[in-house]
């Protein structure tokens, strides 16, 4: 005998659906609502560990930034010394020219006057005041020879005195230079000093920061899957389909033109219902998610939606389907609109209830008033 193609069908659903999160148990959402729980509390942890570290890195960051502010006043001082340094030295360089100039000159003035001495001093040791007639004409070679003499002294002093305040100033140079460099020093390493440290601190907060904001995520992501999962366990004792036997809403208006009767022939698993008109609205019956969305041989455009813990509703022979396969859908939603039922000669629907694939009585877990009304 040919197996149903719907049987097929819902068997390779079961075999699919083994691993869908409803078959999840209350015990079981709850020992991962733990787990879950105590990653919480350990991010939590380590987040207000980072917190607090976060605050020291900031606060020695904001003391470094003081320290640089109350620096950077003798910095400009050092800076403002450093500068007055470089002034005196260049003073004292255009000084030192000065002096090589003024002493060049003194050099000269010293050479002429010693070429002009000279052959009147070897006159004089030879001729022994030779050829001086008179007291007044040598009074007036002598006094002559003193100027001359004098100011040969005096240029020779002057030049010694200019030698003198060239070494001296070359060694003012070599000090300045030597202080101008010893500041310049202080000033390179206070300043290095203090960006070295802002920057190893700004490092390791942006490393603070960084791991926060990851830990925060992973808790973010934490707390939403608590969430769901507190959802899970709060809707398994409301949404658990056994739990709602004979009070089911009808998945569509009509009347029922087949019954459950697996005794026929061939079997009628389900409920047949005609409706008024084509396009009646067509309800799912309970909160689950969308497993079968397509057209099945001889059923038409068939819907199949797991409820959880092996309960399965379909709803065949729709002329339109206003959902898709993984989709989830809740109790009372419009998952279709009603087509032609052959049962019926005209629009309508075939319902099927099934645990575990097998068919069982809608008659006996749909609400009875809504039957009632149907009829």
């Amino acid at each position: 005998m040919k197996r149903c193609p719907l049987l097929i069908l819902l068997a390779c659903l079961s075999c699919a659906l083994w691993p869908f999160p409803a078959h999840s148990g209350p015990a079981e959402i709850e020992r991962v609502l733990r787990l879950e729980q105590e990653q919480a509390e350990q991010r939590e942890q380590e987040i207000r560990r980072l917190s607090k570290e976060q605050n020291k890195l900031s606060q020695r960051l904001r003391s470094i930034d003081e320290r640089i502010r109350v620096n950077s006043a003798r910095v400009a001082d050092q800076q403002a010394a450093l500068d007055k340094i470089r002034a005196d030295e260049a003073r004292t360089r255009e000084q030192y020219f000065g002096l090589e100039r003024e002493k060049k000159r003194t050099e000269g003035e010293l050479m002429g006057l010693m070429a002009t001495l000279w052959p009147v001093h070897m006159q004089n040791i030879e001729q022994r005041f030779r050829g001086v007639g008179t007291w007044d004409a040598a009074d007036r070679r002598f006094t002559w020879l003193a100027g001359i003499y004098k100011a040969t002294r005096d240029k020779l002093a002057q030049a010694r005195e200019q030698a003198r305040k060239v070494a001296e100033n070359l060694e003012a140079q070599r000090e300045l230079e030597q202080e101008a460099g010893r500041r310049l020093a202080v000033v390179n390493k206070t300043k290095d000093d203090l960006l070295r440290d802002k920057l190893l601190f700004r490092s390791r907060l942006s490393e603070v920061r960084t791991k926060r904001t990851d830990l925060e995520t992973e808790l973010r992501d934490i707390l939403e899957a608590i969430q769901e999962l507190n959802y899970q366990l709060s809707t398994q004792k409301t949404k658990r389909f056994a739990g709602h036997k004979r009070n089911l809403p009808w998945p569509v208006a009509g009347k029922v033109v087949g019954d459950f009767d697996l005794e026929a022939d061939p079997p009628m698993r389900g409920l047949g219902m005609s409706v008024a008109e084509a396009g009646e609205p067509v309800k799912c019956v309970f909160w689950g998610k969308v497993v079968h969305n397509d057209t099945l041989r001889g059923f038409g455009q068939v819907i199949i939606v797991y409820h959880g813990y092996d309960y399965y509703s379909l709803y065949a022979f729709l002329s339109e389907s206003f959902v898709q396969s993984g989709q989830e859908v809740e109790k009372d939603e419009t998952i279709g609109r009603a087509g032609y039922y052959p049962r019926a000669q005209g629009p309508g629907l075939y319902f099927e209830l099934r645990f575990r694939q097998k068919p069982i009585n809608p008659i006996f877990w749909l609400s009875a008033l809504r039957k009632a009304q149907g009829q």
